[in-house]
């Protein structure tokens, strides 16, 4: 029997995104990129949409429902949108790096000029501290990276070609 070609390490994990509004008002994740992994979100309940943005600057805004599949590759920027109840499995690929350094947050740009403010801004506490203190520290995250996301978008909403090779440089 041979067995399917499938990245090693790979992961599924169950995800709830967050119904806590973020600063632009929408209720989500946050917004990150990935440096080596690619990442997929299979929906398996509520609705929301996905947000990314290539390489390119090309921004999307792509609705979500149950059974849904979107893939992105490294070097996406995405953000899950939640405006019900979204739930999703992801299946991502080598397992452990994006703790390991691999998620790339979209903080600030003074932010991600500073190595140790970025990875502070980027700590989560541990499972030593209460689930109101983590939920709160992921909220404060989530915040400071749509505060750079938004700062990516010129005032007619395109995407800042500058701004965003700034951010991958980072």
């Amino acid at each position: 029997m041979t067995l399917p070609a499938f990245p090693g390490a790979t992961s599924v994990s169950a995800l709830e995104v967050y119904d806590g509004v973020a600063p632009d008002g929408l209720a989500g994740g946050t917004p990150h990129l990935h440096l080596v992994s690619a990442e997929a979100y299979l929906v398996v309940g509520g609705r929301g949409r996905l947000h990314t943005i290539d390489g390119a600057g090309a921004f999307e805004d792509r609705r979500l429902a149950p059974g849904d599949l979107v893939w992105f590759a490294p070097g996406v920027i995405h953000r899950a949108i939640n405006d019900g109840g979204l739930e999703v499995r992801v299946i991502m690929q080598d397992a452990g790096l994006p703790e390991a350094g691999d998620a790339v947050m979209t903080f600030p740009d003074d932010v991600l000029a500073d190595p140790e403010r970025s990875s502070d801004a980027a700590r989560l506490p541990g499972r030593e501290a209460s689930d109101a203190d983590r939920l709160e520290a992921a909220h404060a995250r989530r915040d400071l990276a749509v505060q750079g996301y938004l700062a990516l978008f010129r005032d007619d909403g395109t995407v800042d070609a500058d701004r965003l090779a700034r951010l991958h440089a980072r």
